[in-house]
């Protein structure tokens, strides 16, 4: 199938960045180019150098500016995540981590996310693996193989990447992601499924509020759990009954 033949993927980026112009926005925008070279995309992204200044002290998602809960709603309904931050004292921003506290908890189940973080040296790679990458784990969210780590040096002072080295782990990342982005969301069918848990919690989720949920949550995206679990004891079964048989 031809790319004008597929159906987009509903991609929400979100750029962690609370200054710009800002690198890790351009870092962001470099792998969605990158992304869109090789699949119809549409985007929605989400600016911390936009939106940082409104979401203040609520602790409640009703106490947030709509475009906020707009925003979340669009994290909510969408095919695939491609995440940014800048490293701040070694992990994400603060509004980073209080964005994320009003995403619902059960939306993201199975939905893959591209990992992406800057940062002053190298010394802080391993930011997408003990912060970021945690972080996507509690919301049972599918978290891509490879992630991408630029440094101030990959960029000019006019905040564009100059890193050959840098635009090759980002074709690398992009390159990895695709066979999983590409068989994995439901491509603008979790936007209806999705729908009721966005409007309840913009009735009523709260950061400080206590959530009971499964300990398999059930996802949006791909068959029930169930099902897969039938055809894997069937095929133990099937197993058992043949070594029987030749015994």
């Amino acid at each position: 199938m031809s790319n004008s033949q597929q159906k987009p993927l509903n991609i929400v980026a979100v750029s962690g960045g609370l200054n710009n112009p800002s690198k890790t926005e351009a870092l962001v925008q470099a792998i969605l180019d990158e992304l869109g070279e090789a699949t119809p995309i549409n985007v929605h992204f989400i600016k911390f150098s936009e939106i940082g200044q409104l979401m203040g002290g609520a602790i409640y998602r009703n106490q947030l500016p709509q475009r906020v809960q707009d925003d979340l709603a669009a994290v909510e309904a969408a095919d695939a995540l491609i995440v940014g931050t800048p490293v701040y004292r070694a992990s994400f921003t603060g509004l980073f981590k209080h964005f994320f506290d009003f995403v619902e908890q059960t939306a993201l189940v199975d939905v893959p996310v591209l990992l992406a973080a800057s940062g002053g040296s190298e010394r802080h790679a391993l930011v997408l693996e003990h912060q970021l990458r945690p972080l996507f784990s509690f919301f049972q969210a599918q978290t891509l193989p490879i992630g991408v780590y630029a440094t101030d040096k990959d960029f000019t002072p006019e905040y564009t990447i100059h890193s050959e080295l840098l635009r090759d782990r980002i074709t690398l990342a992009v390159a990895r992601a695709l066979p999983i982005l590409e068989w994995a969301p439901a491509k603008g069918i979790r936007a209806e499924v999705v729908k009721e848990k966005t409007q309840l919690a913009n009735q009523s989720l709260g950061i400080n509020k206590q959530i009971e949920q499964a300990e398999v949550l059930p996802s949006a995206a791909v068959p029930s759990l169930d099902a897969a679990e039938s055809r894997l004891h069937q095929k133990t079964t099937q197993k058992i009954t043949k070594k029987t048989q030749v015994a």
